[in-house]
């Protein structure tokens, strides 16, 4: 297990405690790989992360892999999804496969509700980043729902992007792809995932 590793678990896991507290209290297109990197995103230069029109995930955590269509799944070239299941450290969610190629072409989508907990949010993406735990968060958006750029290592020019979405002030879903040619085509990708799983939370097809 890296140090890196370590630290992204522990920051989601003390996003996940800092969550159930506040919940007790009253109160397009990739980005340019030249402006990449944590040092692009300082603390605090964040577009808001609030929800306004909040999704609720909770029919799908035993079933995951109707986040995505299988009509979408069929257009990027994708077969074989593979459920990761609740015990995942980064919550329920599934895998794809692609059978037409010979390297390790897939993608994925996890919701962020570990052991039962919410994540925190989309703010809990840049607490894990400020916390080492991400090499990069940047902001974007995905139909309308505040979301980030961000991964353990910035590996968006070798095909590799994910994108987390907010789709709750405490809850974010994620979707990555890997084996893409380059970070135009990989984040288009996990952005254009992204948005098939909102449009299925809220109730479209």
């Amino acid at each position: 297990m890296t140090r890196k590793y370590r630290l992204l678990m522990t920051a989601l896991l003390a996003a996940s405690a800092a969550a159930v507290s506040a919940c007790s209290s009253t109160t397009d297109g990739a980005p340019s790989t030249s402006t990449s990197g944590a040092s692009s995103s300082a603390p605090g230069s964040e577009q808001p992360t609030k929800v306004d029109h909040p999704l609720d995930p909770s029919a799908y955590l035993d079933k995951p892999c109707d986040l995505v269509p299988q009509t979408l799944v069929g257009q990027l070239g994708f077969s074989n999804p593979e459920p990761t299941g609740a015990d995942s450290a980064f919550g329920p969610g599934c895998g794809w496969i692609d059978v037409r190629t010979s390297h390790s072409r897939n993608f994925n989508v996890n919701i962020q509700v570990l052991k039962g907990k919410r994540n925190g949010g989309l703010a809990s993406v840049y607490k894990t980043r400020d916390a080492g735990g991400y090499d990069f968060a940047e902001p974007t958006d995905v139909s309308g729902y505040p979301a980030a750029f961000a991964d353990t290592q910035d590996r968006r020019t070798e095909g590799k992007c994910s994108v987390y979405v907010g789709i709750a002030d405490d809850l974010t879903f994620s979707a990555g792809v890997d084996g893409y040619d380059n970070a135009q085509d990989s984040c288009d990708a996990a952005k254009r995932i992204a948005a098939a799983v909102i449009t299925t939370l809220q109730g479209g097809s």
